[in-house]
């Protein structure tokens, strides 16, 4: 029999070599309630996830649902997290898809080469993400239409973040796939899983019943004094109910008054459990240790580390009595050894010395030859002393990590990388890498700043782009946000730099990035000189990314929603931040308002949890911008006012800029054309569109209506000129409607309806709602004043219909009140056999008021003079000779008794 064999057919435990199963008892009505919504292996396809307090049976009750849908015919993949894998990426799906590396091999070429790079088979580079998901469900879904699949995870807040992802993309896209998936982990505990796709079930403790059940048949011999005490603790927990009478000497069992209060799963029933192992004899100790190290339970480790360490085959024996010590167990299922609790498998590390774990990782090292990251792992937690062969493995694995988006493992890969490091410059470096990815990817801000700090202290003269980069992330988010200060450092760290403006120059390029988003921040033209020269000397040329700041409103959905997925998942924050701007951005104008506002709050939300305060006004700006719409003036106002406040001080120009876009809408809804103007021209003044400012083209058509409503034609005018003349309408179909609608808005009556309707007919129009139903008011506004009544009533009642869908309420309530006055125009008032218009009517009722005709005027957007024109032709009519009449006369007319 070879040693393969043998190790695979190591005896289980007593109860299972009579086909018998481990009773879990006081669970009947759980399991029940589990498997119906699992679908017992048929294909109802849910994926649920498992929550309880420490110890309270979620390791034994999901071994049991295993069992009932392994007999329902799946087929169960299992894992297992560990906290000492969590940093390694795609350590859970290596557990869970062993079953399955024949299957693997068997896929067509692009899906075998995305998993066999995942799981460290080979030496491509690792896949993103969503590339490793699509093939994790293909492989999942071609083994469902044999059998259904059954995903068991366990301890899911130790599963790695690469894992933990594809988890919630596979429980996302169960629908008719034959695939369940039940997860477990503490209740409360982080977890680095999206939880959406997953229906959550909380495990409670034990009833009083249940825990007296399961006492007794573990510990029939206990006193009812002792029996009570154990249960007063224990609290239902089911492995403190096993685990305490266990630790109890003879006297104590017999008497409870040596009995210490110890809480479930305390520090002193873990050092119980690592007694347990002590216990053992060193062979197995050290075999286990290699599967506590390893955590994947593949039984081809064992047979590696029995070669390493010895062929006796007493080792198996060994391995036999540990199984059967409850400590490991070999699931046949999955053909693998397993540790019967997650606790055990830190337990083991616990016992261990520190020369048996640098064996172990050394050993591990060897095994995971073909993993380069992991080998790389496993050597420097063998290393104790500086070695910089080491300490470059584990700076390339640092960069794999980095690449692929786990910012997580690479900052642990670095830190590790330059505590091994013997030079002191290349400690330095390895640092400032680990501290910017902190600083940068993570929201780790105390972290970064440790990192920094030791940096320095390992390179005094250390300086850098990418060290300058690091101290401009915690000056914006950590410190007090000083934009000049922060442009400064960054330039005087490019104008000095030893990189030779090589466009290659990674740690350069990034450095660039930052010093765009400052530049852009500080909004002020003169600050971006220093960028475009350094631009100007790459070589090879700039990245595009770099080198045009594009309309982001044209930038793929889908691109900044996986950018939004892999963050909730865990991945790069700034990146997810960053995504959330975009979607925000482009759901505005494209009328998703209740999506913005939720991806705002989420925005918000990452900014104060994951320390990103200096990104938080973007998102406040959007929370303004909809309340602005909405005709929540007096709070779009003051969050306007709160970014101001935040922004000024700090030279952060662009929130300022923002903030008056925000005022600009209130202002406009609330009728005050006169301060919309002002906010408008703060931000680009009229005839001149400012330069690096793209959110200075959102506001044009704004500043134009403002201009037009507070008769400063020539302004108006002088601003489409300057669009046109810009080439603005060619940048995005947005922009385009915005020139066609403002070009409209200063057309005279003549030219008005082409313009108009030009606007109207745009390729594309339809998408921005807000937008054209605002041309559609403007141009209904526009035909009832040249007395063109049906056509007006048909442009103002599909405005009226947008903005009522929107919930414009202002704007709503505008076109409402024109598609009034056109019905007014269309009835008429008549004073004997004379016929008022309905503007007539209106202007007689504003002057009958005390109204001025310049007042009458703004209110109707007339000119002075025309009112005056209208009043001196209904004077006759009405039979009066001056304003003094006109109460009067209207209140004769009929139904004319509004005064």
């Amino acid at each position: 029999m070879s040693l393969g064999s043998r190790v695979e057919r190591l005896p289980r435990t007593a109860a299972a070599d009579a086909g018998q199963h481990p009773v879990v008892v006081g669970r009947a009505r759980q399991l029940r309630e589990i498997t119906a919504l699992l679908g017992q292996g048929s294909a109802g396809s849910r994926a649920l996830l498992l929550s309880g307090e420490p110890g309270v049976g979620k390791s034994a009750l999901l071994g049991e649902v295993a069992r009932v849908m392994s007999g329902a015919g799946a087929q169960v993949l299992s894992a297992v997290g560990v906290r000492f894998e969590s940093e390694l990426a795609y350590a859970g799906l290596h557990q869970l898809l062993l079953p399955l590396n024949n299957r693997i091999e068997h896929l067509e070429d692009t899906h075998r080469r995305v998993l066999r790079s995942a799981l460290g088979y080979g030496g491509d580079p690792v896949p993103d993400g969503l590339h490793v998901s699509d093939s994790v469900l293909f492989l999942l879904r071609q083994a469902a239409t044999e059998r259904p699949v059954f995903i068991v995870v366990d301890d899911l807040g130790c599963f790695d973040r690469a894992s933990s992802a594809v988890l919630g993309f596979v429980a996302r896209r169960p629908a008719g796939s034959r695939i369940a998936l039940l997860a477990a982990c503490r209740s409360g505990a982080e977890t680095f899983l999206d939880r959406a796709g997953f229906t959550e079930y909380e495990l409670p403790p034990l009833d009083h019943d249940a825990a007296m059940e399961l006492l007794g048949a573990r510990f029939p011999g206990l006193t009812g004094p002792t029996r009570d005490r154990v249960l007063a603790q224990a609290q239902g927990n089911p492995l403190a109910l096993v685990e305490l009478p266990a630790a109890l000497s003879g006297p104590q069992r017999d008497a409870p008054t040596d009995l210490h209060d110890v809480l479930p799963l305390s520090p002193r029933l873990r050092s119980r459990h690592a007694s347990r192992v002590a216990r053992l004899p060193a062979e197995s100790r050290r075999l286990l240790l290699l599967l506590a190290l390893d955590d994947t339970g593949d039984p081809g480790v064992l047979r590696a580390g029995l070669r390493a360490g010895s062929d006796d085959p007493k080792a198996l024996t060994a391995l036999s009595a540990v199984e059967s010590d409850r400590l490991i167990t070999f699931d046949d299922t999955n053909r693998r050894f397993v540790f019967r609790h997650p606790l055990m498998r830190a337990a083991v590390v616990e016992a261990s010395t520190l020369t048996e774990r640098c064996q172990a990782h050394r050993t591990l090292a060897e095994i995971r030859a073909q993993a380069p990251e992991r080998r790389a792992w496993h050597l420097g937690r063998a290393t104790l002393v500086p070695d910089e062969r080491v300490a470059a493995l584990l700076e390339e694995a640092g960069h794999r990590a980095a690449r692929r988006g786990d910012a997580t493992a690479a900052v642990a890969t670095f830190t590790r990388a330059a505590e091994l490091s013997p030079r002191p410059a290349d400690r330095g470096r390895r640092l400032i890498r680990a501290a910017y990815l902190a600083a940068d990817a993570t929201g780790e801000l105390r972290a970064a700043s440790e990192l920094l700090d030791r940096a320095r202290c390992a390179d005094p003269d250390l300086s850098g782009s990418l060290t300058a980069a690091t101290r401009v992330l915690l000056l914006l988010n950590g410190g007090d946000g000083d934009i000049d200060m922060a442009h400064r450092l960054l330039v005087e760290a490019i104008e000095t730099g030893s990189h030779g403006y090589d466009a290659g120059d990674d740690t350069l390029i990034e450095t660039l990035h930052v010093l765009q988003l400052v530049c852009w921040s500080a909004g002020r033209d003169a600050l971006w000189k220093p960028f475009h020269a350094a631009l100007d000397r790459l070589e090879p040329p700039a990245p595009p990314l770099l080198a045009a700041c594009l309309d982001r409103l044209t930038e793929p959905r889908d691109v900044s929603w996986d950018a939004v997925r892999r963050g909730r998942r865990g991945g790069h924050v700034r990146r997810h931040i960053d995504a959330l701007m975009h979607l925000c951005l482009q759901d505005f104008p494209a009328g998703r308002w209740e999506e913005a506002e939720t991806l705002a709050t989420e925005g918000l939300t990452i900014c104060e949890e994951r320390q990103y305060p200096f990104f938080s006004w973007y998102f406040e700006y959007h929370q303004a911008l909809l309340a602005a719409v909405r005709g929540q003036f007096e709070e779009s106002r003051s969050t306007a006012d709160r970014i101001t406040q935040w922004a000024v001080p700090r030279g952060v120009l662009a929130a300022a800029a923002f903030a008056d876009h925000a005022r600009v809408l209130a202002e406009l809804g609330a009728g005050d054309h006169e301060c919309a103007y002002r906010h408008a021209v703060a931000i680009s003044t009229a005839g001149r569109l400012a330069p690096h400012a793209p959110y200075a083209l959102w506001v044009c058509m704004d500043l134009v209506e403002a201009a037009v409503h507070t008769r400063r034609t020539a302004e108006a005018e002088a601003h489409v000129r300057a669009m046109r003349e810009a080439g603005v309408a060619a940048l995005s179909p947005r922009l385009a409607l915005l020139v066609a609608g403002s070009a409209a808005l200063v057309a005279p009556d003549d030219g008005a309806v082409g313009c108009f309707e030009q606007a109207l007919a745009l390729p594309g129009a339809q998408e921005w709602p807000f937008d054209l139903a605002r041309i559609r008011l403007a141009y209904g506004e526009r035909l009832r004043r040249m007395r063109f009544v049906t056509e007006a009533r048909a442009q103002l009642e599909a405005a009226a219909e947008v903005f009522e869908r929107l919930g414009a309420r202002p704007w709503a309530d505008r076109a409402t009140g024109e598609l009034r006055a056109t019905r007014r125009s269309r009835t008429g008032a008549k004073h004997g056999s004379v016929t008022l218009t309905g503007q007539e009517q209106e202007i007689a009722t504003l002057a009958a008021t005390g109204l001025t005709n310049k007042q009458i005027g703004e209110r109707l957007h007339l000119s002075p003079r025309t009112v005056g024109s209208h009043l001196y032709q209904l004077f006759p009519k009405l039979g009066i000779a001056s304003r003094a009449g006109l109460r009067g006369a209207l209140a004769s007319l009929p139904g004319g008794n509004a005064f």
